[in-house]
């Protein structure tokens, strides 16, 4: 049984001319120490499926249908109180600028603390040392300098450590990294996704990383999923994905790599744009972008099936193999 199991999930906000879907249909599911990537352009709904499995969903939205189990449990039907208990504890999140996750006016070492007091009963001091110890594990220097330190004082790569040790302090089953990396340099960002790699290795953590950055979802991620416009359309073993990806959405973003082109020359894009989720196509919502799109497209949305090893949302998957 996976430890995590997301089905048919989605997620609505209501407007004035309706209602918008920001997520259709989404399922996918996460075993204990798996390492899962989920990647997409902005707009997709890769954040928007992190926020639904920990109930961020800012109100009005809501999960409009679906299931979320967690270890048997099923988080959709939790009330706040109950989920107090998951959210941070069992399940917790790493979100893109660690200056937006910590409190500029406490220290790194108060913050902590207080994430240790609000889910355990523990003395000041062995709050301090294990705070300490996890900040070690991290492998920030001098831990005990900077568990007094405040987050100003500290460079982006050493708070986006303190951010990943407050997201083990109580030894979470489940990370959720939503683009992690994003406000730090190549050399960072391979310390900081190294890093990831061997603390959920070492401790038996699975990891959700949402980015667009497919690099880095290639060698970090053991499965992977391709979101558009709030749809998963390609899903698999993220060796195969990238070695012969079957949509073609994911064909583009693959395409569109910096090294796929000739030094010096033009970056290969995808012609247009992300639809607006009040504003999907009808059928296969890529259609007005794919090269491949013929009338079944745009008039018949296409379901996820299996092809090769991997499913694929796609009238003209095995062609594309």
């Amino acid at each position: 049984m996976p430890l995590l199991e997301v089905r048919d999930l989605e997620v609505e906000f209501p407007m004035r001319a309706g209602r918008l879907k920001a997520l259709r249909g989404v399922g996918f599911s996460l075993d204990g120490g798996e390492r899962l990537g989920i990647v997409g352009e902005s707009g997709a709904g890769k954040s928007m499926a992190a926020y639904a499995i920990l109930n961020l969903i800012t109100e009005p939205g809501r999960i409009s249908a679906g299931e979320i189990s967690f270890d048997g449990t099923r988080l959709d039907t939790l009330d706040d109180e109950e989920m107090r208990h998951i959210r941070g504890n069992r399940i917790a999140m790493i979100f893109q600028d660690p200056m937006m996750t910590l409190n500029p006016v406490l220290t790194v070492g108060t913050q902590m603390v207080e994430c240790l007091h609000a889910h355990r009963k523990m003395p000041e001091a062995e709050a301090r040392a294990l705070a300490i110890a996890k900040l070690r594990e991290v492998a920030i220097p001098s831990p005990e300098q900077r568990f007094d330190a405040y987050p100003h004082e500290l460079s982006g790569g050493l708070r986006q450590r303190v951010v990943i040790a407050i997201a083990l302090l109580l030894d979470p089953a489940i990370i959720i990294a939503d683009e992690p990396t994003t406000a730090l340099d190549v050399t960072i960002q391979a310390e900081i996704m190294g890093l990831m790699i061997e603390l959920c290795d070492n401790h038996r953590v699975g990891l959700i990383l949402i980015t667009h950055d497919l690099a880095v979802v290639s060698d970090v991620t053991q499965r992977m999923l391709v979101m558009y416009a709030g749809r998963v359309v390609e899903a698999g073993p993220t060796a195969d994905v990238i070695d012969t990806p079957a949509h073609p959405y994911t064909i583009g973003l693959l395409h569109a790599l910096p090294q796929k082109n000739e030094p010096g020359g033009m970056l290969n894009q995808i012609p247009g744009n992300m639809p607006s989720l009040a504003e999907v196509p009808t059928g296969c919502a890529f259609h007005p972008r794919c090269a491949h799109a013929d009338a079944r497209c745009k008039s018949e949305l296409p379901q996820l099936r299996m092809v090769k090893e991997r499913r694929v949302a796609c009238h003209h998957a095995e062609a594309l193999t």
